[in-house]
């Protein structure tokens, strides 16, 4: 008998998340998942009975509660939670994403930094950090994040509007603590999305050197556009909801362009076990468009940006730097 695995999701009540869920919950799995509030996990329970009966969502659904990612307390809380109770992780999905394109003013953590960032890859790149040691050691063990193909400025949706870039992370303190100068949402977005391949890169390559069996994989599920309000546009709807039904019509129904949430979480729940997904090296997959409605998840390449060594190190040693300036010091990587 195969034994279960411990799978730890942030963002797993909505969207990918959530479909990503539903697969996973299915397999008969430990799943573990940060949720922010109350109402989240009422309305999170709610959609989860009309796939599982309470007595199944119980014994394999583990909810970490009241977590804002954006908060790096909260982010230490979640890796006290595996400490506390001595669990040992196997796949580590860190889904979790926002974005508010159409603000012209940023938003901003606790600690002060903007929102996108925060969520997108600070929080990510510390909950790693704390739990490194939480992650068996082992070939079928993974941290696989969700990323986008628009972090390069070269794929379709990426030169649409603001194109990513982080001009080897000159200013890029200041840009993202305070000095908001010339501030585009779009922007901040795309750029945590490359933030996210740059980690992932360096961490791959910092697991090599300890001779490490966790692989790293970082994924782009393609134009998702989720049917509810806690997904990933919740933001972004606010500011010009015409727009984005407009937008989001034209996607679906003419172009064919865009993912359905649903087949996005069942990819996400694919990459979980996948075994040609068992390697040491960094993994890049994207779900490319195909034909019209028409997706098929493929080994990719990163953008000309994302490739580069010397800034992934210099990424990194940035946020260290910002969780080390905010008293967060469990830096294990």
């Amino acid at each position: 008998m195969l034994k279960e695995k411990n799978i730890l999701i942030t963002g797993g009540n909505s969207g990918i998340g959530f479909f990503a869920t539903i697969n996973l919950l299915k397999t008969k799995n430990n799943l573990y998942i940060p949720i922010r509030s109350s109402s989240r996990k009422d309305q999170f329970f709610l959609k989860l009975q009309k796939y599982f009966d309470k007595n199944y969502i119980e014994k394999y659904l583990n909810l970490i509660e009241n977590i804002d990612l954006s908060n790096l307390e909260n982010v230490q809380i979640i890796g006290d939670y595996f400490i506390q109770k001595n669990i040992f992780l196997d796949i580590v999905i860190l889904n979790a994403g926002l974005q508010y394109t159409g603000s012209f003013y940023p938003k901003v953590s606790k600690q002060g930094i903007e929102l996108t960032f925060a969520v997108n890859h600070l929080a990510h790149f510390y909950l790693v950090n704390i739990l490194i040691g939480r992650i068996n050691n082992k070939k079928d063990s993974r941290i696989i994040i969700t990323s986008s193909d628009v972090h390069d400025p070269k794929s379709s949706g990426g030169n649409v509007g603001e194109k990513a870039g982080l001009n080897n992370l000159r200013n890029f303190k200041e840009e993202i603590t305070g000095k908001y100068l010339n501030f585009s949402a779009d922007k901040a977005y795309k750029n945590s999305k490359l933030c996210n391949i740059l980690f992932a890169k360096e961490l791959a390559k910092r697991l090599q050197i300890q001779a490490s069996k966790i692989a790293v994989i970082t994924w782009a599920p393609g134009l998702v556009i989720p049917n509810d309000d806690l997904g990933f546009f919740r933001y972004s709807k606010k500011f010009n909801i015409m727009g984005y039904l407009i937008f989001s019509n034209i996607a679906k129904n003419i172009l064919g362009i865009s993912e359905n949430v649903e087949n996005a979480g069942k990819l996400l729940s694919e990459i979980v076990f996948e075994s040609d997904f068992n390697t040491n090296d960094y993994l890049h997959l994207s779900n490319k468009l195909v034909f019209y409605k028409k997706h098929q998840l493929l080994k990719s390449d990163v953008s000309e940006e994302a490739n580069k060594s010397e800034l992934a190190l210099k990424l990194w040693n940035l946020s260290e730097e910002l969780c080390r300036s905010f008293g967060f010091v469990s830096l294990n990587i």
